[in-house]
C-alpha cells in the first residue's frame, strides 16, 4: 500500500511558522481560498460547501479552487468514466472566472490526474504556484483557507495562511476506488496542520476532536423560510414547474448528487416499479454522476437535470414523499446529507435507509434497513394525513440556518464581520 509524507522542505512546527501565525492573528484575513471537494462548474450547487462559500464571499474576497479528486475514473469500472474526463477537461479550460451570481472567483487548477505519493507532492507544488498567482492577481495578501479535500494538503502546506480550517465533511478513506492508506495519511496531515476542524458528522467529531488544535461540530443549515414558503401548510403551493405538470400522482422524489458509491441503483429501480404499480411517478433531480440508464428506462421515471437551489425547492415542494435511497456502506455511515433538513423543512413524509446521521430525527422520518422495508415505508408515508407531522418536522429544523453555520466557520477563518 502507498504512503505519503509531508513535503520535506516544510517544518510545520517551526518557530518561524508559529511566530508568523501569531503575528497575523492580530489582523483579519482579507480573502478566503476554498479548496473544494467538488467542481463548481458541474456538481450540485446545493452542496453544503457551496452554500457556505457563497456566504464567505459576503465578508471577504473568495476564491473557489475546483477539486483535483482522489481517484482516477477507470473505464469499465467507474460509472461514466469518459463523461467525467470530458467535463473535467471543460472545467480546466475555464481557468479563472468570476461568478457574478455567487460574487466569488472560481479557479480550475491544472494538475496531473495520478494519485501516487510522488505525483500528489508534484501536484501540491504545481497547485501552490497557481493559487499564489491567483491571490496575487486578486490582491489578497492575508488569505485564510477552507479545505474540503485531503489531496489539497500538499499545496496548503506550501503556502502562508492567516488561518487553516479543515472542512471535515466525510471520511474519505472509505471512498470506493481510493487508496485508503494514502488518503488516510493525507487526512492526518490535514488534521496536524489545520488551526480548526469543522465537523458535520458526530461520529467523526467524537473520534478526532482530541487530535486537532480546535474541533467544532457545526452540522448543516437549511434555507428554512424559502423551503417553507414553497410548500405552505395554508394557501397554495408555488406553481407546478413545467417539467412536473400533469405527472401522475403520487410523486415520490429524490434530488441532489447521485454517485455510484452513494446511491443504491437496484433499490431505485424497485421504488420506481413500486410507485408505478400505484399509478404514480418517481422524480430524480440532479446531474448525471452515475449511470442512470436502467433507472430512467422505467416508464414512470422523470429525470430533471441540475437546478439552481431556489428552483430546486420549487420543484421538490410538489413531491408527496421524499426519499433517500442510499447504500448503508462505510462511506455513507459517516456522511450527513444536507437534503434531510430540506426535506424536513418542506414537511412531507420521508423514507430513508437508516444511517447514524438520521438518528436525531428517527421519530420524524421512516428509517429502514432493507429494500422491502423501504417499499413498505413508502406505503406508510402515503397514508399520512393532516398537518401535525408537517409542523413537527419543521419545528425540528426551524433553528437551523446556513448563515449561522457559515458564521461559525468564518470566525475560524478570521474574516471581517
Amino acid at each position: 500500500m502507498s504512503s505519503i509524507a509531508p513535503a520535506p522542505h516544510m517544518n510545520l512546527a517551526s518557530p518561524a511558522h508559529a511566530d508568523s501565525h501569531a503575528a497575523s492573528a492580530a489582523t483579519a484575513c482579507d480573502g478566503v481560498v476554498c479548496f473544494g471537494g467538488i467542481d463548481w462548474w458541474y456538481h450540485n450547487r446545493g452542496h453544503a460547501q457551496t452554500r457556505i462559500a457563497m456566504r464567505f464571499a459576503q465578508r471577504a474576497r473568495t476564491v473557489w479552487v475546483n477539486s483535483i479528486a482522489m481517484r482516477m475514473p477507470v473505464p469499465g469500472k467507474t460509472d461514466l468514466a469518459w463523461t467525467r474526463y470530458l467535463r473535467k477537461a471543460r472545467s480546466l479550460l475555464k481557468g479563472l472566472q468570476y461568478d457574478a451570481d455567487a460574487d466569488m472567483w472560481v479557479y480550475s487548477p491544472w494538475f496531473i490526474p495520478r494519485y501516487t505519493p510522488a505525483m500528489l507532492e508534484f501536484n501540491g507544488w504545481l497547485m501552490s504556484m497557481q493559487v499564489r498567482a491567483v491571490t496575487d492577481y486578486l490582491n489578497i495578501r492575508r488569505p485564510s483557507t477552507w479545505v474540503s479535500i485531503p489531496t489539497a494538503v500538499p499545496a496548503v502546506e506550501r503556502l502562508n495562511w492567516h488561518s487553516i480550517v479543515f472542512d471535515r465533511c466525510d471520511d474519505f478513506t472509505t471512498l470506493p476506488g481510493a487508496d485508503a492508506q494514502l488518503i488516510g495519511a493525507l487526512e492526518q496531515r490535514m488534521l496536524d496542520v489545520c488551526d480548526h476542524a469543522a465537523y458535520v458528522n458526530d461520529e467523526l467529531f467524537q473520534r478526532e476532536k482530541n487530535r486537532v488544535k480546535h474541533a467544532e461540530f457545526i452540522g448543516h443549515g437549511v434555507d428554512f423560510d424559502h423551503f417553507v414558503a414553497c410548500r405552505p401548510t395554508q394557501g397554495p403551493r408555488t406553481d407546478v414547474p413545467p417539467a412536473m405538470r400533469d405527472l401522475p400522482r403520487p410523486i415520490v422524489g429524490f434530488y441532489g448528487g447521485m454517485d455510484d458509491y452513494r446511491m443504491d441503483r437496484d433499490l431505485m429501480i424497485k421504488i420506481a416499479r413500486h410507485v408505478h404499480a400505484k399509478g404514480g411517478t418517481m422524480i430524480l433531480i440532479g446531474p448525471d454522476q452515475m449511470d442512470l440508464s436502467k433507472v430512467r428506462a422505467e416508464p414512470n421515471v422523470v429525470h430533471i437535470d441540475q437546478l439552481p437551489p431556489d428552483d430546486l425547492a420549487r420543484h421538490a415542494a410538489h413531491y408527496d414523499v421524499g426519499i433517500i435511497p442510499f447504500y448503508q456502506n462505510e462511506f455513507n455511515v459517516r456522511c450527513n446529507p444536507t437534503k434531510l433538513k430540506e426535506y424536513l423543512a418542506l414537511g412531507y413524509p420521508i423514507v430513508a435507509m437508516k444511517l447514524p446521521a438520521f438518528d436525531p430525527y428517527d421519530d420524524l422520518i421512516i428509517a429502514v434497513d432493507s429494500h422491502e422495508e423501504f417499499l413498505a415505508g413508502i406505503d406508510t408515508a402515503l397514508t399520512e394525513t393532516g398537518d401535525e407531522m408537517t409542523e413537527r418536522r419543521r419545528a425540528a429544523v426551524s433553528g437551523s440556518s446556513w448563515d449561522v453555520v457559515a458564521h461559525k466557520v468564518a470566525k475560524m477563518l478570521g474574516t471581517p464581520n
